[in-house]
């Protein structure tokens, strides 16, 4: 099951269930996957890479309305409902240790310390599971 595929039927049961937090979030990662594929000229789905950067979007929206609210004293309790609902459609990224771990293999698989090369591996087999920045600092280090 595809993510897009997981997120309907996940809308589908929070409607049914009147989980009003997760119906609303989900609508809106619903309509901007809409929104792609009529811009991209999809056939009638998006890929997970594209529904995981919806997703990341999403999440620092949701972040910053909570910065926001929170610099105001205002109550946040439902945007972090909806950033851990957001949270939860993501794969984990690797922790520091593990994202140097698998840098220093390609590393020496690839015989390169160029961050060119190193980041193209990353991206080709690893794609989301790290966090860029993170990345790019061990590379340098290295």
């Amino acid at each position: 099951m595809t993510l897009n595929e997981q997120i309907k039927s996940d809308f589908l049961t929070a409607r049914k269930n009147n989980d009003n937090s997760k119906k609303n979030i989900l609508t809106m990662i619903l309509s901007d996957a809409l929104k792609l594929t009529k811009e991209k000229n999809h056939s009638d789905t998006v890929n997970d890479d594209d529904i995981i950067k919806i997703i990341k979007s999403w999440i620092k929206k949701t972040e910053q309305s909570i910065e926001i609210l929170t610099a105001n004293n205002k109550d946040t309790s439902e945007l972090l409902k909806e950033k851990e609902i957001l949270l939860s459609y993501i794969p984990k990224t690797w922790s520091y240790e593990e994202t140097k771990s698998h840098i220093e293999r390609i590393s020496k698989e690839k015989n390169s310390k160029e961050i060119g090369v190193i980041m193209r591996e990353l991206k080709t087999d690893y794609n989301g599971l790290y966090d860029n920045k993170t990345a790019s600092e061990i590379i340098r280090s290295l």
